[in-house]
């Protein structure tokens, strides 16, 4: 693929030497030209054209706000040239590090730089006047809401509950301050050069309210597997249903043609950012599992081979993981509802299989509630466990490992059909679901030879059961596998019965 030769041609102009070589930068939302260029001189630059009249008013203001001010957390401006398609040359990033993932420290650096910018001075910024217009969600969804009922998130009788409060506080909330904000940050927006900490896209830099800038970072972070919102900063609920209901408003609406991925992006973040000012302003939670719903769609297409495996792992990973992220419960970001003794029922019983010491490897191990719940445990029961996890999904991985400190290194990141683990295992807990539907054999028999010591045990997540649904055991033995033994848990109140199945790893 090669740039425009307009943009090409201007480049050359401007910097006085020819680009020779190009690659495309492919982030971020709208549909810009970026190019990342090689000059004949040896020289990089980065080239930003406009491909419409919205994309051009965009460019001009970005490269008016960059030369308001002269720090590092901005990269240079090399050269500008308006017309109808505004062309903006600056400093070359792609050797930076882009988050995500989010390293040890990486957030507290951002913090600190976002802390400097918000103390410049602000002459020659714009007011935020049309920010306020846009930031009038829950006033629109009052009127018609229809669009927002229909992304399955929250019930019509949540929203009857929860709406005279969501609009009392959309109607307080004000983005005025006297702060420098960027408006946008996001980890496309933030990338690290060395010591530095450099923020791109300045085209909606306004005078405002640091809460504002932050709170519109926090929900995206926290999709990225980074800390909840309020462990950041508590407080902010009245800027989360501010920007909630701007992405309950969008979400819904037709594709952008400047922008034709942020739709979805502003349904994950309201995946988020809803929740989060739930609990602030002490709100019931939204009420619809849309990732359940979802997810039994993406098994069907699965199943009907209307949906690639490789494409059912990340659509399943996406929903699955936003819904887990979306809470604070530590539980509920394990997969699991209800409260401690209805997990601790649920869970414990693979500890009754354990020798007296084991190495303990949860297969989807999601946020690691299980890895400290079975150590904590196995520690009553005189039974020394050393917990390890594996999750398909770097986010909720990264999220166990700002959990876990001390056992960052034993959670890993991979697809446990074809991961090879670094040594092997006493006992492997994993669900027959890991692998989709119709690779349960493949999963089984891949733990079986790969993960465990010989005659190690892999114990199945456990089901309640139910008359008239089959057990674990049933399960497996429906495709074609006999379980080794099975284990039972009854419920210390409902009386319920829950069930596993266990295999054992050949001995030779």
């Amino acid at each position: 693929m090669r740039p425009p030769d307009e943009l090409i041609e201007r480049v050359a102009s401007l910097v006085g030497s020819v680009p020779v070589a190009w690659h495309h930068a492919r982030g971020g939302y709208s549909t810009a030209e970026r190019w990342s260029l090689d000059l004949a001189d040896g020289e990089r630059v980065f080239a930003k054209m406009a491909t419409n009249d919205v994309l051009a008013g965009f460019l001009r203001d970005e490269h008016r706000n960059m030369t308001l001010f002269d720090e590092d957390f901005r990269c240079e401006v090399i050269a500008f040239e308006d017309g109808e398609h505004p062309l903006l040359v600056l400093e070359d990033l792609r050797d930076a590090r882009w988050p995500p993932p989010w390293e040890p420290g990486d957030i507290e650096r951002v913090l600190a730089t976002l802390e400097r910018m918000w103390t410049m001075p602000t002459d020659g910024l714009p007011a935020p006047a049309l920010l306020e217009r846009m930031f009038n969600g829950w006033h629109e969804i009052a009127e018609d809401p229809a669009g927002f009922l229909g992304l399955g998130i929250a019930s019509r009788e949540w929203l009857d509950a929860c709406l005279p409060r969501l609009l009392e506080v959309e109607r307080d909330a004000s983005f005025e301050g006297d702060d420098f904000i960027h408006v946008d940050i996001r980890s496309d927006n933030t990338c690290f050069v060395g010591d530095r900490v450099v923020f791109v896209d300045w085209n909606w830099a306004i005078k405002g309210s640091r809460d504002f800038d932050l709170s519109g970072w926090l929900s995206s972070l926290r999709l990225e597997g980074g800390p909840l919102p309020e462990e950041v900063k508590p407080g902010l609920g009245a800027l989360a249903a501010y920007i909630a209901g701007f992405f309950a408003k969008n979400a819904p609406l037709p594709a952008v043609a400047t922008a034709p991925h942020v739709r979805k992006f502003q349904l994950r973040q309201l995946r988020v950012a809803l929740p989060w000012a739930c609990r602030e302003l002490g709100l019931p939670l939204p009420d619809v599992p849309y990732a359940r719903v979802e997810i039994e769609r993406l098994n069907d297409e699965l199943a009907c081979g209307r949906l690639a495996r490789s494409d059912w792992y990340e659509a399943t990973e996406e929903v699955l993981i936003d819904a887990y992220l979306a809470s604070d419960d530590p539980r509920a970001q394990s997969g699991k509802s209800g409260d401690e003794a209805e997990w601790r029922w649920s869970r414990e019983l693979v500890l009754d299989v354990f020798p007296q010491h084991a190495t303990f490897l949860d297969v989807g191990c999601a946020n690691g509630y299980l890895m400290e719940s079975v150590h904590r445990w196995g520690r009553e029961r005189g039974v020394t466990v050393e917990p390890y996890g594996l999750d398909i999904s770097w986010r909720i991985a990264s999220l166990a490992k700002r959990r876990l400190p001390h056992w960052a290194d034993r959670i890993f990141v991979g697809n446990a059909v074809d991961w090879i683990p670094p040594h092997r295992f006493d006992v492997v807990q994993s669900g027959l679901d890991e692998a989709g539907v119709d690779n349960e054999c493949e999963l089984v028999e891949h733990i079986l030879r790969e993960f465990l010591v010989p005659g190690g045990l892999l114990v199945f997540r456990p089901n309640r059961v139910v008359e008239g649904e089959p057990d674990r055991a049933q399960q497996l033995r429906a495709i074609g596998l006999e379980p080794d033994g099975t284990i039972d848990a009854v419920h210390p109140v409902t009386g319920e019965l829950r069930r596993t199945a266990y295999l054992r790893a050949p001995i030779s």
